[in-house]
């Protein structure tokens, strides 16, 4: 049936009031922290009887609210708990960063960049610059492909291969240089070379005469909230250069993560095979 048909309308009008009844049962949930009755609940949204037993349950299947059989109250269920902390987390990372991008950018004159996934684009929250700016195209609120860039890689590589799949298998992947990948299935090697060496890599893959090394920062329940950078021009890219770098990014990336939440800031490298001789042939 056509969105614009008649009955496409009506169908549309009925998930927005179902959308608004599920924000209306939230907020008054939030202003009783010892939990309602359902009798509670009728009273104060004026539903008919039936819709509301019927959206209390999709949300308890959802674990957005739980019902207590003893007390026969309703509360807030661990969804929202994990909502909110997912919530305070990026509200708070770059504050809670802020120092320690300075404390990498300090240690080596390198420009330190952080961003975060938005969709199949990084959106750029934090940059210090260096001594010598980089001309590099990112500045905060700039956003990029993700695919194209160390900071994108890096925030993919916390993402499970289900959702990877959903969202990238079918992407046009635009060609920016020689380098950039052209394909899902050669973002997914790259993937997972990033988790096996503990970093991810841009190879001049968005601006040619740039290199990028970037370790993503974990949050709560050990999941991708942002990620970490140091840009440097591509004849400054060696050997000796890149093990320090390697090493201080992820010990600056691994402090990060524990300030905000993370139990295990080396979860999202779990199931790859440690390849410790791989940085020579990086370059």
């Amino acid at each position: 049936m056509a969105a614009g048909s008649p009955g496409g309308s009506s169908i549309m009008e009925s998930v927005v009031k179902s959308a608004d009844r599920v924000v209306t049962v939230l907020t008054v949930l939030a202003t009783a922290p010892t939990g309602l009755s359902f009798t509670d609940l009728l009273n104060k949204l004026e539903l008919p009887r039936s819709s509301l037993h019927g959206l209390l349950q999709t949300l308890i299947q959802s674990k957005v609210i739980v019902y207590d059989p003893e007390t026969k109250l309703y509360h807030f269920g661990p969804k929202i708990w994990e909502l909110s902390m997912a919530y305070y987390h990026r509200i708070h990372l770059v504050p809670v960063a802020w120092p320690y991008l300075q404390r990498l950018r300090d240690q080596f004159d390198q420009t330190v960049q952080m961003a975060i996934l938005e969709g199949t684009e990084i959106l750029y929250v934090a940059k210090v610059e260096s001594s010598h700016p980089l001309q590099l195209v990112s500045h905060v609120g700039s956003r990029l492909p993700a695919y194209a860039t160390g900071l994108g890689k890096a925030l993919l590589a916390t993402l499970d291969s289900q959702t990877l799949e959903a969202t990238w298998k079918h992407l046009d992947y635009e060609q920016f240089t020689e380098n950039t990948l052209s394909s899902f299935d050669a973002l997914c090697v790259e993937l997972d070379r990033s988790r096996a060496q503990g970093f991810a890599l841009d190879r001049g893959e968005y601006s040619a005469d740039v290199r990028c090394l970037a370790y993503p920062i974990l949050g709560f329940q050990n999941r991708g909230v942002g990620a970490i950078s140091i840009s440097l021009p591509a004849p400054s890219f060696t050997p000796i250069l890149l093990n320090d770098l390697v090493g201080e990014l992820q010990h600056i990336g691994q402090l990060i993560s524990i300030q905000i939440g993370s139990a295990d800031p080396d979860a999202w490298r779990k199931g790859s095979e440690p390849s410790l001789p791989v940085r020579e042939r990086l370059l």
